[in-house]
This record gives C-alpha cells, sequence and structure tokens, in this order.
C-alpha cells in the first residue's frame, strides 16, 4: 500500500507542478509565495484532487499561514516535513524557492524560429549532435 500511496503521491505532485504552476502564473503573476486561497481556488480551477493539496501548499509556500493552520492544520513542522520529502523527490535534496518549482513547469522544447545550424537542420531539430 505505501508504494502505491506514494505513486499516487508523486502523481499528483507533477499535476501540481506542470498544471497548476503555469495557471498560477497567468492568474496571479510570478510571487514568492501565493496564498493557500490562492491555492485553494487554482485546484478547484485545474479540477485537480484535493487529497494531497498540503503538497500544493508546501510546493508554492515556505512560511505557514493562518488559513494553512486554520483550515488544513498545516503547521510550520509539518510544512518542513512535506517540503523535504519534495525536495528530496524533485529538488535532489536541495531547499527550494516557488520561483524554481515555476522554473520546473516551463518548457523546454525547442519553440521555432530560424536555425542557422547545418547539422541540427540535418539531425533535426532536438538533435544533440
Amino acid at each position: 500500500m505505501n508504494l502505491l500511496n506514494r505513486y499516487f503521491k508523486k502523481r499528483i505532485i507533477k499535476k501540481y507542478i506542470f498544471v497548476m504552476a503555469p495557471v498560477l502564473v497567468a492568474r496571479y503573476g510570478a510571487l514568492d509565495e501565493y496564498t493557500v486561497l490562492q491555492l485553494e481556488k487554482t485546484t478547484q480551477f485545474c479540477r485537480l484532487s484535493t487529497q494531497y493539496i498540503p503538497y500544493a501548499i508546501a510546493l508554492f509556500r515556505r512560511e505557514e499561514s493562518e488559513n494553512s493552520v486554520k483550515l488544513y492544520r498545516i503547521d510550520q513542522s509539518f510544512l518542513n516535513v512535506l517540503r523535504k520529502e519534495i525536495s528530496d523527490w524533485f529538488f535532489d535534496g536541495y531547499a527550494y524557492k516557488t520561483k524554481d518549482v515555476i522554473n520546473l513547469a516551463k518548457s523546454r522544447k525547442w519553440r521555432g524560429g530560424n536555425n542557422t545550424d547545418s547539422f541540427s537542420n540535418r539531425l533535426g531539430m532536438e538533435s544533440r549532435y
């Protein structure tokens, strides 16, 4: 059961990163921290599961707030535990900020435009030779 639970946690955290982060930036701008109510509304807007919303709070907040304690009973010690778990899974154990999560959600693919490199034109735009 633990393996299945871990699989679902990682899956929803990836959705929080890759689906919710761009929507948060589009709705509220790139902030250092988002409020719990902004995270809750964006989760509902993206139609994501609210079962693991403490992980969304840990992704996009560094410190507890009045709403995180009142609505979800997430104090600073529990938030640090969640942030450590996310850091181990996605950031190689390093402390991360909200900007790092937003940068992780950005697309890394070639976006078009002129390419003057003849090797890439012959081998494909995404090739590394």
